[in-house]
């Protein structure tokens, strides 16, 4: 489990983020007995995950090396990429065709985002290794742009105290959020995937009555 707020983290001691109540959830529907080891970061999450030193991964958008040594589970959310950039800086636009050309841009280290820059040719200044570290650049003017989930970014500025007002956001692309579970640990047990992606429908089914339920 990444320290990756608002969906997993560790707060004096204790496990939090509703990454985590839906994976606790879910695992209870199962019946399935688990151990969680908090991770600083996505990076050292999955070479965790491809060491076996660990037999899953949550929460986690889908990429190439994670899908090597591990499958993707149905989405249990979904993860907003979004753009954050200082809103004094009115120059600066996502949107525009020459924000991949001129902007310095940043992303946690071994993230998916930053695998994403990375792949998509922006150009990446130097990668923090701690979410929030992201922050740290970009007041400080070392990047233009950074690349996070909203929801992530929106935790950091909270627990850091900074002043949402100062920041522009930009919507980039929207994705599933789900759980690894690595092959090895597949080639053991060949029905935990169904099984899994059976219990994520239903945790979806509860979620959806008690919504319903509270909203009437």
């Amino acid at each position: 489990m990444p320290d990756y707020p608002p969906y997993t983290y560790v707060q004096d001691g204790a496990y939090h983020g509703f990454g985590y109540e839906a994976f606790v959830s879910i695992m209870a529907d199962l019946q399935q007995n688990f151990t969680i080891v908090p991770e600083p970061n996505y990076g050292r999450a999955v070479k965790d995950l491809q060491n076996q030193v660990v037999d899953g991964l949550f929460l986690a958008s889908e990429n190439e090396e994670r899908n090597a040594v591990a499958e993707f589970s149905e989405a249990v959310s979904y993860s907003g990429w979004t753009w954050v950039w200082l809103k004094e800086r009115t120059e600066l636009d996502p949107a525009a065709a020459d924000f991949k050309k001129k902007a310095i841009v940043s992303a946690q280290l071994n993230s998916n985002t930053y695998l994403w820059i990375v792949k998509q040719n922006y150009k990446m200044a130097g990668a923090p290794s701690n979410i929030r570290m992201l922050f740290t650049m970009l007041n400080s003017r070392r990047v233009d742009a950074i690349l996070l989930p909203e929801l992530t970014a929106k935790a950091v500025m909270q627990q850091e105290k900074l002043d949402p007002n100062l920041y522009s956001m930009h919507l980039e692309v929207q994705l599933p959020f789900g759980i690894y579970i690595s092959k090895a640990y597949i080639a053991r047990n060949p029905d935990i995937m169904p099984k899994l992606n059976q219990a994520i429908r239903r945790y979806h089914d509860r979620k959806q009555n008690s919504d319903s339920a509270s909203f009437d």
